[in-house]
């Protein structure tokens, strides 16, 4: 059961900061490829995990984990390969799923990132758009390891 919220109030903060974001990977290159030369990522360093504590830890059995971590401005993302050839592609996770649904991405212009982004092969669920009043102007891609990512563009 988790305790109420108002039973920590005057306590020390507990979390002092948002460290990174892991994802999982379905090879470590091209995901690193596709954030260092596509997201602009700028590599903040390499790491390889293997052993009895990382596997406890991560709750998966003779875990070998190989990492890179990205870093643009203050967001990190950890792409964290665990070398198992048996990976699969899991469906289409729904926006209306509980949990991590996309990363959001702001660019200067939505309509040029989308042309070139459409031309590097990714596939979008529709063009650039705002969808309410005063909101961003929006689109939606897949990139790799089926991670949802958004283009945002501010409104002027």
């Amino acid at each position: 059961m988790v305790a109420d919220v108002a039973e920590h109030e005057g306590r020390e903060e507990l979390v002092r900061e948002i460290v990174h974001i892991g994802i999982g990977v379905f090879d470590l290159e091209t995901s690193v490829r596709f954030y260092r030369d596509v997201v602009g990522m700028e590599i903040e360093y390499r790491a390889h995990h293997e052993g009895e504590k990382i596997s406890r830890v991560v709750d998966v059995p003779d875990a070998t984990l190989d990492i890179c971590v990205l870093r643009k401005g203050s967001v990190r993302l950890e792409l964290i390969d665990y070398g198992k050839p048996e990976k699969k592609q899991v469906a289409y996770k729904d926006q209306s799923t509980p949990g991590l649904i996309h990363i959001a991405m702001k660019v200067s212009d939505v309509d040029e990132a989308y042309r070139r982004m459409k031309a590097m092969g990714y596939g979008f669920n529709s063009e650039p758009m705002v969808t309410r009043e005063n909101g961003p102007k929006i689109c939606y891609f897949r990139g790799p390891d089926n991670v949802v990512m958004e283009l945002y563009q501010p409104v002027k």
